[in-house]
């Protein structure tokens, strides 16, 4: 019988939770991790948090000596790979370090973390405006 009632309940509860997540999608919730910096391309900074890099989606423009700032404001360790800038950074928390972006053609280059699987994000590199 306690198993019947088990099976039941835990029937109910998902039940439950598969209606409210259609509930929250179909009234067009969408949960975001906080903003914490606003973009400028010409001085990139890109902030590392507990399981989220700060803006996800970051623009530079490519000037001689341009740099991204990256501060890890999280608690844990972080890292920023950028393979096809083969650069790879490491911080600890309240570090911050500044990254020189390559004299590259302009593109869209994928981030993540090697620590912390769901924290990626892409940086795209203008062209210098003249």
């Amino acid at each position: 019988m306690r198993l019947h009632v088990f099976v039941f309940s835990m029937i109910l509860l998902l039940g439950f939770s598969a209606w409210s997540d259609a509930a929250i999608r179909s009234a067009g919730i969408v949960h975001k991790f906080p903003k914490l910096v606003d973009q400028n391309p010409n001085a990139p900074e890109l902030v590392e948090r507990d399981n989220y890099y700060s803006p996800k989606y970051l623009e530079i423009e490519v000037r001689p000596g341009n740099a991204i700032l990256l501060t890890n404001l999280g608690g844990n360790i972080h890292g920023l790979v950028i393979p096809r800038f083969k650069s790879q950074t490491i911080l600890k928390p309240g570090e911050e370090t500044r990254i020189p972006v390559p004299a590259k053609a302009a593109g869209l280059y994928e981030f993540y973390c090697p620590f912390h699987s769901g924290m990626r994000g892409t940086i795209e590199v203008l062209p210098a405006q003249s």
